[in-house]
């Protein structure tokens, strides 16, 4: 199991994943459409290899996340999902450890992330990473979160 460089057409395999639009909003915010169509997706997610990472598992992909760059200098991880017949067998864990130390390479001081208040598998997971609540970035709708990099 590692996490490398998304392709554009592994979104094909994230699609079936969502499947309605609170799944969506859940995953991608409101930015997203419901239904997913590949090319209007990798646009509204801003797809590109250097942001976009997967686990691939025995050649069947499990897992995409992304790194999107922010003001600061910081980046902030975003659209973490696991192929659901693969949940609660580690794939969020190691994508999201994969993904803060892709960001630690890239000498980057905090990751921030959003995750709705309704997500409790997302906020047990996130916390347990040593993401902090940052209540004045908060909604509620959703938690604001970061993690000082060292």
């Amino acid at each position: 199991m590692h996490t490398i460089s998304a392709i554009s057409t592994d979104i094909n395999h994230v699609i079936p994943w969502i499947s309605d639009k609170t799944a969506c909003r859940m995953w991608a915010g409101h930015q997203v459409h419901f239904p997913l169509a590949p090319e209007r997706l990798i646009k509204e997610i801003e797809f590109d290899p250097d942001n976009t990472f997967c686990i691939q598992d025995k050649g069947a992909i499990k897992a995409l996340g992304q790194l999107m760059s922010k003001r600061s200098g910081r980046l902030h991880m975003a659209r973490i999902i696991v192929d659901p017949e693969s949940r609660r067998q580690g794939y969020g864990f190691q994508i999201c450890t994969d993904l803060i130390q892709i960001a630690r390479e890239r000498s980057v001081r905090t990751l921030t992330l959003n995750v709705y208040r309704d997500n409790i598998a997302g906020l047990r997971l996130y916390r347990g990473l040593g993401f902090k609540d940052v209540k004045k970035k908060s909604t509620a709708e959703y938690l604001h979160m970061n993690k000082l990099i060292s």
